[in-house]
């Protein structure tokens, strides 16, 4: 005869061991995002931990232990109807169910900045107030900022001196208005300020006045681009090239526009995607509005700027790689493997600006995001490129390839976006981030014309630029680094110092000055000394998530966000 008080031991013991799982599941997810925060700064330092899997962690892993719970409950009780069961199933379904109806909106270092509805509400509306006669963008000033990181294509404004903060605030010139999606910047000739828009169905190249925010000409066409997992959002992301009056543009879509800058009315194109064999895929996502995709590995869309040397206009190009590696290249570092693409594809295509008729295209790697750029390294002038997994070096009247050094990355995931930084006539320096940090080259010109690459500091914690490019001066290279505003001595990678609070801003040096746009949307005025960090003001800018570059002509400044505009005059020294 059994013993009931026993069986009834026996029973409690079963129901404690029973209760385990979930406060197990709760605890151990309380214990690693505790972890995670608390220890965030050594992580990073120690272990090069990418922020992006605190953020991520602190987003999916509460989510899990809901289900996980109510799962676990929902088993428990499958036989009854009770109070347990309904909450197991809520614990289920609010999760799934929150999901379905909203999106969350991610920072560049995977931070949730909120979220957004999937089945209703439409993009912004822009209201345009519409200008009087314009300026000739046939006219250039000493102000203007033509392109991509300014008129040298390095984000170097040398030749105005900003004042500090503290007794003239910046002045905000006119009301913040709306804009469509993009993470295009602007480019300024002659008060002219234009930048690229989403604006519903409709891909637009926008003019407006610098001094009053009013339209002078809008360029739209029906395009459309997105990703459909949604962490590179909507619209164009590249900034325009203003260039003897015509406006170059390259839309997110990969089709290169040249149009007239007094009208905006178009000149010619050239279908970048289409020339390399890329297709697109076409889908409509749960709002309506119809979208493509390339069917390469560029999932976030073309942000390659378009890059005038003498006649020619050279873009990136790409292409659908192949599906074997070719053998690995002499400066090839372990495990990095050296891909190229079909027949149709081409690392760089150089277009006549004026005809839009090709010229030449060279190299066979598949690009990335970051944008060409033009200088003269170990005595030779190039086209230098950060392409999907290798930095690259180029003729500029063949395009042949010069030399080529392995550096990772997949075009679909840990991407390449930092353009190259050339630090003297014979050094550049490589960033990224996704914790691969930076690289010092050395370029060396051998007989006959070949030109020999030596890897030289290679630091992985320091320089990790996600969207942004880091800025030199006086043997330093300040960067967005992560979260981080950093300081790094070039040659040594030393870091001198670091200032959290920036994400994936960006950033201009001024003078002695660094200008920095935090992601947040907040303007910097810091101090460009390497001793240390030392701010001399900042304001509140705009609302949204601001990865769109800075651009300055004289004292103002333009800054953006996917959602708003404004423009500030700031303080001169005199």
């Amino acid at each position: 005869m059994s013993d009931p008080d026993n069986n009834r031991d026996s029973e409690s013991g079963l129901r404690k061991r029973r209760t385990v799982f979930p406060w197990l599941v709760l605890l151990s997810v309380i214990a690693l995002l505790a972890g995670l925060f608390l220890f965030d700064d050594f992580l990073a330092e120690t272990f090069n931990l990418d922020p992006a899997v605190k953020h991520l962690a602190s987003f999916l892993l509460p989510m899990l232990a809901m289900v996980s719970i109510g799962l676990w409950y929902l088993l428990r009780n499958a036989r009854s109807f009770n109070l347990k069961t309904v909450l197991a199933l809520l614990a289920i379904l609010l999760p799934v169910g929150f999901l379905v109806l909203l999106q969350p909106v991610f920072g560049g270092n995977a931070n949730l900045r909120g979220f957004e509805p999937r089945f209703w509400g439409i993009d912004a509306e822009v209201v345009e107030r519409e200008s009087g006669e314009g300026k000739s963008l046939l006219t250039e000033t000493e102000f203007d900022f033509p392109q991509f990181l300014g008129p040298n294509r390095n984000g170097i404004i040398g030749n105005v001196k900003l004042a500090a903060w503290k007794d003239a605030q910046p002045e905000l010139l006119w009301p913040r208005q709306k804009v469509g999606d993009a993470w295009s910047g602007f480019a300024v000739v002659n008060g002219f300020a234009i930048t690229q828009e989403q604006r519903g169905k409709l891909e637009c190249v926008v003019c407006y006045e610098i001094e009053t925010g009013n339209t002078v000409w809008t360029y739209s066409v029906e395009r459309r681009h997105e990703d459909y997992v949604g962490f590179g959002r909507v619209g164009p992301r590249a900034t325009p090239t203003v260039h003897q009056g015509n406006v170059y543009t390259i839309g997110a879509t990969g089709i290169l526009d040249c149009l007239d800058g007094e009208n905006g009315e178009l000149k010619w194109s050239y279908d970048i995607a289409a020339k390399c064999g890329i297709d697109h895929t076409l889908q409509t996502n749960s709002q309506g509005f119809e979208f493509t995709e390339e069917t390469s590995s560029l999932a976030w869309g073309r942000s390659q700027s378009p890059l005038i040397v003498d006649d020619l206009v050279i873009v990136a190009g790409g292409g659908i790689a192949e599906g074997e590696e070719v053998e690995a290249s002499e400066t090839e570092d372990a495990g990095v493997p050296d891909r190229r693409v079909t027949s149709d594809g081409a690392t760089l295509i150089a277009i006549n600006k004026s005809s839009g008729e090709e010229v030449w295209r060279g190299g066979k790697r598949p690009v990335a995001y970051g944008s060409p750029i033009v200088a003269t390294v170990a005595g030779v002038k190039q086209v230098l490129l950060v392409a999907e997994d290798h930095c690259v070096g180029h003729d500029v009247g063949t395009g042949e390839e010069l030399w080529a050094f392995a550096w990772d990355g997949q075009s679909d995931g840990a991407a390449n976006c930092s353009q190259v930084t050339v630090v003297d006539d014979q050094h550049l320096l490589i960033t990224k981030g996704y914790s691969q940090g930076a690289q010092v080259l050395k370029l060396e010109r051998e007989d006959p014309g070949a030109i020999r690459v030596i890897a030289e500091k290679r630091d992985p914690r320091v320089l990790k630029t996600k969207f942004s490019n880091p800025v030199i001066r006086d043997g330093y290279a300040y960067a967005v680094s992560d979260r981080f505003l950093e300081c790094v001595e070039v040659m040594t990678l030393k870091k001198k110092w670091r200032r959290r609070g920036f994400e994936s801003g960006q950033l201009l040096l001024v003078g002695d000055k660094l200008l920095v746009h935090s992601e947040d949307g907040e303007l910097f005025l810091v101090a460009a000394v390497p001793d240390e960090y030392r701010e001399l003001g900042s304001i509140k800018t705009v609302s949204g998530t601001c990865w769109n570059t800075l651009t300055l002509s004289k004292d103002l400044v333009l800054v953006r966000s996917e959602e708003e505009v404004a423009c500030f005059r700031l303080p001169l020294e005199e």
